[in-house]
């Protein structure tokens, strides 16, 4: 399948109401729509998101053990989210581990991945030059994510693919900043030249750095040096 394609239809794709509800609340706690300490009327919530209690109910399960909400007996569920430090502690978790997976990329992609995360370049720097952010955000997600998935390693993917999420809706970049495109394409084409290269070391200095910057970009006063 066409790989833009395949982005496009992850993102419109109908998903079943229990994970839509899941998306939705996750996405409302960490850009802070849900306050954070504030209770979670589950009429009310049922009445927000348009669905029944059941639903309702898997939801709040999947974000407790996120660690995004938290039960009290006998009072209910309230919005946790996550505090500055822990953002900031995530952020620099997900640093490490990005440069992780490119040095496990390195040795593990296969011939039909290595197709697929040239295709995927090949899109970046299209549409890059077109000035299209919103399709640049699907693809620089989707080029990471391609990158979790060329790691062959289920748990750092499941981890990254969380962190990465939650940093999205936490502390998104400046997506509008003067160059920012430019910029952050000559960062991924600095990683994916070394993966093609076989560089190992080559990769961990242009991720580390892509991510180093991309920190900087969502969160101006974090230290990473």
């Amino acid at each position: 399948m066409d790989i833009l394609k395949q982005i496009e239809q992850e993102k419109h794709e109908p998903k079943a109401l229990p994970d839509k509800v899941y998306d939705e609340l996750l996405r409302d706690i960490l850009t802070g729509r849900l306050e954070k300490d504030s209770r979670l009327n589950e009429t009310k919530i049922c009445q927000m998101y348009g669905a029944s209690r059941t639903p309702v109910r898997e939801a709040f399960r999947r974000l407790e053990m996120d660690g995004l909400v938290e039960y009290i007996p006998n009072r209910g569920e309230f919005v946790k989210g996550f505090s500055d430090n822990e953002i900031e502690d995530m952020m620099l978790m997900r640093i490490d581990l990005e440069v992780r997976a490119a040095q496990w990329v390195i040795d593990r992609i296969t011939e039909d991945e290595e197709k697929d995360l040239a295709a995927l370049f090949n899109y970046m720097e299209f549409y890059t030059k077109k000035n299209d952010i919103e399709k640049m955000i699907d693809i620089n997600y989707a080029f990471h994510r391609m990158l979790y998935k060329c790691a062959h390693d289920r748990l750092l993917e499941r981890t990254l693919t969380a962190y990465q999420t939650y940093t999205n809706y936490c502390c998104p970049p400046n997506y509008f900043a003067v160059n920012y495109l430019s910029k952050v394409l000559e960062e991924h084409r600095r990683i994916y030249r070394a993966i093609v290269r076989k560089d190992i070391q080559g990769v961990v200095k242009a991720m580390q750095q892509h991510m180093k910057n991309t920190a900087k970009r969502s969160l101006p006063n974090i230290k990473v040096d």
